[in-house]
């Protein structure tokens, strides 16, 4: 996968939860719900700041991850 794409899919990925964020907070039936906020709290917030922190430092993860499969290949 080339970095463009793999931009591409996180930026898209960070929308929709973008999305979901709003809807929970401008919809009072969903707000009330208790499955869309425990989906809230243990997946759409942890996956929005791990796509943010993706989108933010995108070279330096990328070279990260490639140390550590070098690493998990040489060993």
């Amino acid at each position: 996968m080339s970095n463009k794409t793999f931009r591409q899919v996180i930026r898209i990925g960070h929308i929709i939860e973008g999305i979901l964020i709003a809807l929970f907070i401008y919809s009072p039936t969903l707000a009330a719900n208790s499955t869309y906020i425990a989906l809230m709290q243990f997946v759409v917030f942890p996956a929005i700041a791990i796509s943010g922190l993706l989108l933010w430092q995108q070279p330096r993860v990328l070279k990260f991850v490639r140390q550590m499969t070098n690493q998990n290949s040489n060993a």
